[in-house]
């Protein structure tokens, strides 16, 4: 699938504000459950293995 260049800013946008909202969401669930202490140490585990897997769709869309 080929992303028109005009479309490939919304695109982007619309990504980055999902991510965006994930990542504020976990924020928010891991101050009220209480393991703020290990928090780091969750999202960088996560974002390990959320990114290689989102920059793998974004590189397929917009065929990079």
């Amino acid at each position: 699938m080929i992303i028109n260049p005009k479309y490939a800013g919304l695109l982007m946008g619309l990504i980055i504000s999902l991510g965006m909202s994930f990542v504020m969401s976990f924020v928010m669930v891991s101050m009220n459950v209480g393991f703020t202490a290990n928090f780091l140490n969750k999202w960088m585990h996560a974002s390990a293995v959320f990114v290689p897997i989102a920059r793998k769709y974004v590189f397929k869309l917009l065929a990079l």
